[in-house]
């Protein structure tokens, strides 16, 4: 006899993790009402059999209210966290399904604004560029990435088949700060810097971000933070706008972190958007030497300061963070308290401002090649130490810095917020980040358009979102794709992180047609994922004898233990039948 949608519930045991916990209901998806049976095989604890103390739970405020395949989308405090998982392609549909409405208010907004700067004439002359940046640009952008941007047209026509968005504008959005750059438009304005070792609190890394740009433009209105889990890649978070793949800013599940100064230079022309570039390491690095590698043997467009920092993934544990200066054909990098800055002179005079276990760039470079090229800093052959960028960005980061030390004060994510908001360059302020690189926990203040007048992100509060919880991520494979009612499947499950150690819970559901099958729901009992590990075990799914058949889903989530709170998902397709 069919049953339409009923949902079944059974409580999964995995092997050596017996205790149950109390679950809550969460408007994300109700307890259901009856249960079938349903086992589990083997799964280990932690590597090697070991044990480990149960973490305690955690909690999120944010709620989930859409999803497309393995992505979901969640709502925080009126602020949108998108996450997507799986191939370039895969992503990019979940990303233009999601959040399809605000890729088209984007741009929808930036020929609005250009024409209020520069009126018709500007209207005209954005026609044209969007086209022609795109295909200066095109050449240079990654297999990987054209299937992304692939995916998210796909998906925004999926969501409204009526959408005027095409994949030049896509492209066009992930090089237009180049574009900017290499016409000489004077809005970019940033700083960034990292402490760690004996400076810091605990001896931890944190850094910071900010992105000084025009704020009015808009895009404020449609800002958006991306959870990406790439695969075969490393996770990280994008915390950016909409329609924008590129990464201004971001970290990784391995802790590498970026800021980028715009710091423009003679030596420039087409190239890789440095935006993808970053986009790269972090959807790839384990640490700041895969970022140096990546930016040295890629085709720069223009100059650019950046701070790379890392929790020491790959090296033992041990941190390191670097300032890199590049042009399009030059390239430097620099060591905290590095010997090579002595070289920095104006007139015989050192302008390089050097501590053991810290790194900071404004505009102004110090690799003296560089600086001959520079136009940035009131180069090539102006006093760099007279420039708002040296004395309020670069020296203001120092002296920020400075000051705790000093004092004999560590320095945590307090500490770094603050000396981000007194550097950041007032009227320009359209992002702040804070990255506590080892915890892989995130800070991030955006400007707002208000009717009072445009609120810059340095006076804002910065809100908190957490890699660290998101990053472990389920893997699901049946031991076959063909079953019938009444059967048992077999699912090889596999859960990783790069994070701290988690007590997670796995809860499985078939849909087949109108009918939905539910193995398991919080309080199935713990997975216990070690710290930086992996745990696995295999499930033993009966299907109902009164299950449909026909082709449906099988979806694994995984979820904090005792809660219903979603954290990653995996779906494989099931074929049931007589």
């Amino acid at each position: 006899m069919r049953t339409s949608m009923t949902t079944y519930v059974a409580v999964l045991s995995i092997a050596g993790l017996s205790a149950l916990v109390s679950c809550s209901e969460s408007s994300d998806r109700p307890p259901a009402a009856t249960s079938p049976t349903a086992t589990a095989g083997s799964g280990t604890a932690a590597p090697g059999g070991s044990s480990i103390p149960t973490p305690a739970r955690r909690s999120k405020t944010a709620t989930v209210v859409a999803r497309s395949g393995e992505g979901f989308l969640e709502i925080d405090g009126g602020r949108k966290i998108l996450h997507t998982k799986g191939t370039a392609y895969e992503r990019g549909f979940q990303y233009g399904e999601l959040i399809g409405d605000e890729v088209e208010g984007v741009l929808t907004t930036f020929p609005q604004y250009i024409i209020q700067q520069a009126g018709t004439l500007g209207s005209y002359a954005q026609g044209l560029l969007t086209p022609l940046g795109a295909q200066l640009f095109l050449p240079f952008f990654a297999q990987d990435e054209l299937e992304e941007i692939r995916g998210i047209v796909d998906g925004m026509r999926a969501r409204n088949p009526a959408t005027f968005v095409t994949r030049d504008d896509l492209v066009f959005l992930a090089a237009i700060i180049d574009l900017g750059a290499l016409v000489d438009l004077d809005v970019f304005n940033c700083s960034g810097l990292a402490v760690w070792g004996d400076i810091s609190k605990d001896r931890k890394v944190y850094q910071s971000r900010n992105v000084d740009l025009m704020v009015g433009s808009g895009i404020e209105n449609h800002a958006v933070v991306v959870m990406a889990k790439p695969t075969g890649g490393v996770a990280y978070v994008n915390p950016g706008w909409a329609g924008m793949i590129q990464c201004a800013s971001g970290l990784n599940a391995h802790g590498i972190g970026v800021s980028q100064i715009w710091a423009k230079t003679q030596d420039k022309g087409i190239g890789r958007p440095w935006g993808l570039a970053t986009r790269e390491i972090l959807a790839n690095g384990q640490n700041v030497d895969d970022a140096i590698r990546v930016l040295r043997s890629g085709v720069r467009t223009y100059g650019s300061n950046f701070v790379f920092a890392d929790r020491g993934d790959g090296r033992g544990g041990v941190p390191r963070a670097v300032s890199v200066e590049t042009t399009k054909s030059h390239f430097a990098v620099f060591d905290a308290n590095d010997p090579l800055e002595n070289q920095a002179l104006w007139n015989g005079q050192p302008y390089a401002l050097q501590m053991p276990w810290a790194v900071y760039r404004a505009d102004t470079a110090i690799d003296q090649i560089i600086r001959g090229l520079q136009t940035a800093a009131n180069g090539p052959h102006g006093d760099p130490r007279t420039s708002g960028a040296y004395r309020n960005r670069y020296q203001g980061q120092y002296a920020g810095i400075r000051a705790y030390v000093d004092a004999g004060l560590p320095i945590g994510a307090d500490e770094v917020e603050q000396i981000s908001r007194a550097v950041a360059m007032r009227n320009n302020s359209l992002q702040c980040c804070v990255y506590e690189n080892t915890d892989l926990e995130l800070r991030v203040a955006n400007s707002q358009i208000m009717p009072t007048g445009n609120v810059d992100a340095c006076n804002e509060p910065y809100y908190r979102y957490s890699l660290d919880y998101y990053t472990p991520t389920i893997e699901a494979q049946p031991a076959r794709t063909h079953i019938s009612p009444g059967q048992t499947l077999d699912v090889n499950v596999t859960v990783m992180g790069l994070g701290r150690a988690r007590a997670l819970e796995i809860r499985a559901q078939l849909l087949v047609g109108t009918m939905t099958v539910s193995f398991g729901t919080a309080g199935s009992g713990a997975v216990i994922l070690p710290e930086r590990g992996s745990t696995g075990t295999t499930l033993q799914l009966t299907l109902p004898a009164s299950m449909v058949t026909g082709t449906g889903k099988l979806v694994m989530e995984l979820v904090e233990a005792g809660t219903y709170d979603l954290v990653d998902v995996s779906i494989a397709e099931i074929n049931v039948h007589y």
